[in-house]
Order: structure tokens, then sequence, then C-alpha cells
């Protein structure tokens, strides 16, 4: 008590430091414990380098040296610890950062690839059109230079009278496609299709969907190539039925 009498006249600082000396000391949440035997000991800090000497003494803490120390190194350790957890969280977002982005890298590898699919099923598809095109121009050329100068004959299989199936036969011959000549039987030689492309065979029915009675080439667009009575002739009609089924040989 007689040493804290002698602090009386020293700064507060060295004050506040003495009185709280009871063999432990508490500055801002952070306990520093005093050492038993040697006079002075290097303070280190979560492996952090020792930031400055710690009188041992309590009677030490009297000098303006001493609670300077002290200070010095509670400050170390605060910073210390600062420095530290500003480390983990650094880790923390560095690691996040990288999920994002193998997440984002996952993402485009995947889009780029269902476009890949994407565009080589289109093209797959696009090469079959453009076959089935050329065949079908191919088709309607024909079908367009035997209707020239040509008239409607029942029983006619050109190449200057037609009857239906016999106009239709005629042009695929030219083909090297071999039809019967008769509508029904041509029917089912082709394989049904529910959206026609130019070049389908077009099967008109008789009355309300019994027997079929009547072929044509379906030229695009509603019209097709025919050999379709005496009085209409043989040629591009616009289509005149729709109690139709179609049909593709090409």
């Amino acid at each position: 008590m007689q040493r804290l009498g002698n602090l009386a006249g020293h700064s507060p600082l060295q004050l506040s430091i003495a009185a709280g000396v009871a063999g432990t000391l508490s500055v801002t949440g952070t306990v520093v414990a005093s050492a038993a035997d040697s006079t002075t000991v290097g303070t280190e800090v979560r492996g952090a380098k020792p930031a400055a000497i710690v009188p041992q003494n309590p009677s030490d803490l009297s000098t303006t040296t001493g609670a300077l120390a002290l200070k010095d190194a509670v400050t170390a350790a605060q910073e210390q610890r600062q420095a530290d957890i500003a480390k983990a969280k650094a880790r923390a977002a560095a690691k996040r950062e990288a999920a994002r982005k193998a997440a984002a890298k996952a993402r485009a590898e995947k889009r780029a690839e269902a476009r890949a699919d994407s565009s080589r099923s289109f093209s797959s598809a696009s090469r079959g059109v453009e076959r089935m095109s050329a065949s079908a121009s191919h088709a309607l050329q024909l079908a367009a230079a035997a209707a020239s100068g040509a008239y409607y004959t029942h029983g006619g299989a050109g190449p200057n009278g037609f009857d239906c199936s016999g106009f239709t036969m005629y042009v695929f011959s030219q083909m090297g496609i071999s039809l019967p000549h008769s509508s029904s039987a041509q029917r089912s030689m082709v394989a049904n299709v529910s959206s026609p492309q130019p070049g389908d065979l077009v099967f008109v029915y008789n009355g309300g969907g019994g027997s079929v009675g009547h072929v044509a080439i379906y030229a695009g667009g509603g019209y097709w190539w025919e050999a379709s009575n005496p009085s209409v002739g043989v040629g591009k009609h616009r289509a005149w039925s729709s109690n139709v089924s179609y049909g593709r040989i090409l």
C-alpha cells in the first residue's frame, strides 16, 4: 500500500496499471500473467515475434518504462489477434470465390455442351432437309415438264396423256422409282407423314373417307401437280380437298 501511495504523484496511466497489479493484469480483455522467476520475458502472441519486454516485478510498473512496456505488449497482442482474424476472413473469402468460379465454369461448360449438341442435331436435320429438298426439287421439275402440253385421259400413262396415277407413276419413273398404275396401290407403298413436304404424294379419299380415289404430287404452298380430270386437265392446281393423307417416297 505504501508503494501505491508513492505512485500518487505519477501519471494516471501509471496509477491505473499499478492498481491492477495483483499477480495478474487485465487490459482490454487480454490477460497478461506475471512470470515467477526471471526478471524479464519476451511476450509472443500467437506465433508473432516478441513485441516488447514486460516487467515481471510489480514494482517495476511504477516506472514509466515498465508501464509503457506492458502497454506495448498488450497492444501487440491485440494487433496480432486482429491480423489473424483478417487472414482467416481472407482465406474464407478466397475459398468462396474459388467455389463461385468453379460453379460458373461448370455452368458455362454445360451450356456450351448443350449448344454443341443442339448444333449437331440442327446440322444433321438440315442435311436431311437439304437432301429431301434436292430430291423434291427434281420431282417437281419432272412434274412440270411432264404436265407441259399433256392432257387428261383415262388410263393414260404418258408421255402426253395421263390419268392421276399414270401421271405420278410417270414422274417418279424418271427418277428410277417404280410405282403401280393405281392410286390405292401407290398408297400402300409410301410412308405416312403428317406434315407434307414438296415431293410427297397426296391421296384424296372418296366421299367421307373411304377408299383412295385420287393421287397427286404435293407442290408446296397448298398446290398439287396432278392429272385432275378431262375438264381441268394436267398441271399445277390449288388443293381442292381436305379429305387427304400424305405419303413419302423420297
